[in-house]
């Protein structure tokens, strides 16, 4: 082994281009003459330990400092590893940032490195990064001549490494410099890193004599491979652990224009909004969207899909005969189709018995399709010796399994293993990532929830209605009991929420409001759940900082300009603000939200640029739109005098809620989800008047669809309320946070939801 280190950054396989394969024969040179080879690349695919960061700069400058440490002997770029399109910075100046520290990164190690060499192609020069890169190698090479060597990619791998060899070794074939390659990054990588790809079924190939009985099968299978090798790979991900079976059996009600459209691709044509793309007002636009659905729709979803037989049918009659003939037909129909649940009698039986052909007598032994799709998957192992005899692999085997039952309905139906048995549970589903309130709503029942086991399968969603179809085909357990904890804000419901109801087996929701919207709509149980949350310490918030100076009264609106401009309604706040305190010096509206999107769909009003105009003529009108830590946020609402919610509806109303808790007045519209906790022994709630939903105001377009107008005399005249009874206002206050203490902690709510799951009879 030689103690010399070389570092080499080059676009590694399974990346499928020129770069990657003339890397790969310069790794088999270097690693079969045992140097201390270490491998980098910033592009994928790749299973390479190294992958280079480049941002945010605090990870990008430890990464620079360990590569210049390690002072290589010898310094190996391919300038394609560092191809400028492979970030995904969304401001322009971020993305000239990156490039820049790509470019530093190149000027500082082929200054340091002892020798060095760039393998480059001429045709890319065209290309700016490739030509910037190419600029820095050229000022190195001025200024370090004997030091870096310059060599065009079509130069034979071996010529590149001879200097470094002492000698001009054979050229490798390109599967053995693959399997070198592969081999080096599960070394540097650890087990998780060691994949099964087409380069090991070839060596494993070559190791068969001609006289195996594998050997032609082998053959067929690698060179059914090599078909797919060069198109994107990995050609299945596993989605989710929970799809075993359907969760739902979809249907064709009635024909849209002749056309079997189904009621789950009717209901996401509405829920993602695809009218102007698909507009189905003839029977062309119908069919036009049955072939994207078939076709497109489950690579866009990302997750499994039901084709009811009858839109099948008649998508292979307006295509004609379909039923692959061939392997590499029938392999493109399963990777296209592998996500619909309902098309596995599309591929005949000549096709199916020749896929689940056994390779070996050998029970744990692989099919030819779990070996094919193993391959193209690249499907993970724990040790290399599963790689010499992969037809022969339990490992895989269960690794087929567990990909074709957790979301490819398709190859579920060919897998050689059943589904494993799941144990029953309680799975909380959604994003809890998100700061919203769903994502909120998550967490809080995540936490309320900890510990609880249950005697069957419950999956609790946390999504809006429209999204309930999609969420069910992502997590579901045979024989499971689906809830939906779900938000809205409109007494009506679009068209998009409609099968939801039909689906799950109970809705639980966080308000009367709510309870009463969708027990109108639903014909199954809706149970008012409640919520229940703490707050962390409230951090001390510098008004003054701000422009509100001691003795001066402050009132405060806050919103995410995120959500819907038209429902929350800050103008409203403005105006009356305005109308009670005209000429008064002393008092202050602060108006916190976030920074405003390029383009926002929820304020057809230009409330926002009303707001603005105003400011600019009353100084006491604050706009915030910093960024504050929640427990600054939470500072900022308990220093302030009161808080005001103008909203014109409201499913549940954080920002109260929030102020309840800590004991700030709270002025809000009597309307909405509120209601349950803004009443007049609790805050003061304002009068208002009905006013239809125009156009464009309503993320969704809903029919006779009502916003509660707020009386802005009214709320003017809570404002003045406020401040001229501060002991009223006080005992308002501390009744609102008796009331969030109790009835809406985390301890009641637990004790709601686990009260529920005892009475369904689902509590283990």
């Amino acid at each position: 082994m030689h103690d010399k280190i070389i570092r080499i950054i080059a676009p590694l396989p399974p990346k499928g281009s020129v770069a990657a394969r003339h890397a790969g024969q310069v790794i088999h040179h270097l690693d079969k003459a045992g140097y201390d080879l270490r491998p980098a690349t910033a592009t994928g695919p790749s299973y390479c330990d190294d992958i280079l960061k480049f941002a945010p700069k605090r990870l990008f400058d430890p990464m620079l400092e360990r590569l210049l440490a390690e002072a290589p002997d010898t310094f190996i770029l391919y300038p394609e590893a560092l191809d400028f399109t492979s970030f995904f910075q969304a401001v322009w100046a971020h993305r000239r940032y990156e490039e820049l520290r790509r470019i530093k990164l190149v000027w500082r190690l082929l200054w340091r490195a002892k020798k060095a060499v760039v393998v480059w192609r001429p045709r890319l020069l065209m290309r700016r990064d490739h030509l910037l890169i190419m600029l820095t190698a050229g000022l190195a090479k001025l200024l370090r001549p004997r030091a870096l060597r310059l060599i065009r990619q079509s130069t034979p791998a071996e010529v590149v490494v001879q200097p470094l060899l002492g000698r001009l070794p054979s050229p490798c074939p390109p599967h053995e410099a693959e399997a070198s390659s592969f081999a080096l990054a599960s070394r540097q990588g650890g087990t998780g890193n060691i994949r099964l790809t087409t380069a090991w079924l070839r060596a494993s190939l070559s190791r068969l004599g001609k006289d195996h009985p594998l050997y032609g099968i082998m053959r067929e299978v690698i060179t059914i491979c090599e078909v797919f090798d060069e198109s994107r790979l990995p050609i299945f991900n596993r989605l989710h652990d929970e799809p075993a079976s359907a969760p739902f059996t979809d249907r064709v009600a009635t024909l849209t224009h002749g056309v079997p459209l189904s009621e789950f691709m009717l209901q996401q044509h509405m829920a993602k909004q695809l009218g102007q793309r698909f507009a189905l007002a003839n029977k062309t636009d119908c069919e036009a969207y049955l072939r994207w659905y078939i076709t497109e729709a489950s690579a866009d979803f990302g997750h499994q899909l039901p084709l009811p037989a009858q839109s099948m049918l008649y998508f292979e009659a307006m295509q004609g005969n379909i039923e692959p003939q061939t392997p590499i037909e029938a392999l493109r129909f399963i990777e296209r189709n592998a996500r619909f649940y309902g098309i596995g009698q599309s591929l005949g039986p000549k096709m199916r018995a020749y896929f689940n052909q056994p390779l070996t007598s050998n029970r744990n032994g692989l099919t030819r399709l779990e070996l094919l799709v193993a391959a193209l998957s690249h499907a993970p192992v724990n040790a290399h010796e599963t790689l010499s005899a992969p037809w022969d692999s339990p490992e895989l085997k269960i690794w087929f399994a567990r990909l074709a039952h957790g979301g490819y309905p398709l190859l579920g139906e060919l897998a050689a293993l059943p589904a494993a048995k799941t144990r029953p549970g309680l799975k909380i589903t959604g994003n809890a990532g998100q700061d919203t309130g769903l994502g909120q709503n998550m967490q809080m029942s995540v936490r309320a929830l900890e510990g609880v086991d249950c005697k069957r399968p419950v999956f609790l969603h946390h999504v809006n209605a429209d999204e309930i179809p999609a969420q069910m085909l992502k997590h579901h357990s045979a024989g499971a009991f689906h809830i939906g904890y779900l938000l809205w804000e409109l007494e009506t419901l679009p068209k998009a929420h409609g099968l939801a109801g039909e689906l799950l087996d109970e809705i639980w929701v966080p308000t009367r409001f709510l309870q009463d919207i969708y027990g109108r709509a639903y014909q199954k149980p809706v149970i008012h759940i409640g919520k229940g949350f703490d707050l962390p310490g409230a951090e001390a918030f510098d008004l003054p900082g701000i422009g509100v100076q001691p003795g001066q009264n402050s009132f405060l609106l806050s919103f995410d300009l995120h959500s819907s401009v038209a429902r929350k309604n800050p103008l409203a706040a403005v105006l009356a603000f305005q109308m009670a305190f005209e000429g008064d010096a002393d008092k202050r509206l602060i108006i916190k939200t976030t920074k405003p999107p390029r383009s926002h769909w929820g304020d057809p009003e230009s409330q926002m640029q009303i707001i603005r105009k105003i400011i600019a003529r009353d100084s006491r009108i604050i706009l915030l739109q910093a960024h504050l830590p929640f427990t600054q946020y939470l500072g900022l609402i308990e220093a302030v005098d009161a808080l005001v919610s103008p909203h014109r509806a409201e499913g549940f109303g954080y920002l109260p809620a929030y102020a309840m808790k800590l004991g700030t007045p709270v002025i809000a519209t009597d309307y909405g989800g509120t209601r349950d906790f803004c009443n007049k022994e609790t805050a003061l709630p304002v009068p208002w008047r009905r006013r239809n939903v125009r156009p464009r105001e309503s993320i969704y377009p809903v029919r006779d669809a009502f916003w509660a107008e707020i009386d802005h005399e009214a709320l003017a005249g809570a404002m003045r309320d406020m401040l001229a009874r501060p002991n009223a206002a006080r005992r308002r206050a501390a009744a609102g946070k008796a009331l969030m203490q109790g009835y809406y902690s985390p301890r009641a709510l637990r004790q709601r939801y686990l009260a529920r799951l005892e009475e369904l009879g689902l509590r283990a």
